[in-house]
């Protein structure tokens, strides 16, 4: 017997959105300063180190020097604040292919500057990875579960209404959106899915997912025994770097499982700072 459970999605999706932020590149456009969206990470902890997970390609497409914007979506939905971070400042991790694709690797972590971390905590929460490094061979909290993909979506991104002039203000958009996992495999040592997110009548999924990229997985434990169902638990599961169309519509999203995260990513973290990427 199947049973359908139904949970606002705003009992989830707060959660997901203190660890969620987006990044923009900062241009000059007609003579005004713009934000382009450029990909989506996660905040995350080793011990000392904080930082954001991404992937690969997002990363090293923003610049090693100069200020990148920083896009937030926990609290109002709209900021009109210009949140920045210096890239010289930070350090970059990176674990990538030869080729950009979907067999990937497709993984990277930027370090944030000490300086810094004081107002992502502010605004966001850090996932610790150490902590959390057994969660995909423990045992779950809950045996029922859902699968569900955060990600900044660039094509809907809109210019909004400025109060003055030179000024611009840009709306950034998130997804949050159930689906399903499919095809696991290994592919050069990495554990890869694909997730397909579900397409509602109610809801019209994006014609595009780019920006999703360095975005997250989350699994979704569901207390289901009383008349209530509540959450058990939320679990960082991957993360989505590659989009395919499928057969009839629709795309399905290439995503680094959590062997390559908590594994190889996390791996490379604490050999990098081997003294502070501790477990406290």
């Amino acid at each position: 017997m199947v049973r359908t459970i139904t949970i606002p999605t705003a009992a989830v999706s707060d959660a997901m959105a203190a660890h969620t932020i987006g990044f923009a590149r900062l241009e000059v456009r007609d003579h005004i300063e713009d934000a382009i969206g450029a990909g989506s990470g996660t905040l995350v902890s080793i011990g000392k180190v904080h930082g954001i997970l991404t992937a690969a390609h997002v990363l090293t497409n923003l610049p090693d020097q100069g200020e990148v914007g920083i896009i937030e979506y926990r609290g109002q939905t709209l900021h009109f604040r210009k949140r920045t971070i210096e890239m010289a400042n930070a350090a970059k991790i990176v674990l990538r292919g030869d080729a950009y694709g979907p067999d990937g690797p497709d993984l990277a972590f930027l370090r944030l500057a000490a300086d810094t971390i004081g107002w992502f905590k502010a605004l966001g929460s850090f996932y610790n990875l150490l902590k959390h490094r057994s969660d995909a061979s423990g045992s779950p909290p809950s045996p029922a579960f859902t699968d569900a993909v955060v990600g900044m979506i660039d094509e809907r991104t809109k210019d909004l209404p400025a109060e003055r002039p030179r000024e611009r203000r840009k709306g950034f958009e998130a997804l949050f959106s159930n689906g399903t996992v499919s095809n696991e495999r290994i592919v050069d040592g990495y554990d890869l899915f694909d997730f397909a997110p579900t397409d509602y009548p109610d809801f019209t999924l994006p014609g595009d997912y780019g920006g999703t990229s360095g975005g997250a997985v989350w699994r979704i434990y569901l207390k289901v025994d009383g008349e209530k169902p509540d959450i058990a638990g939320v679990r960082l599961w991957g993360m989505p770097y590659y989009q395919m169309k499928k057969e009839g519509g629709g795309h399905v999203l290439t995503c680094h499982g959590t062997g390559g995260i908590y594994g190889a990513l996390v791996e490379a973290i604490v050999a990098k700072w081997p003294e502070e990427a501790v477990d406290e």
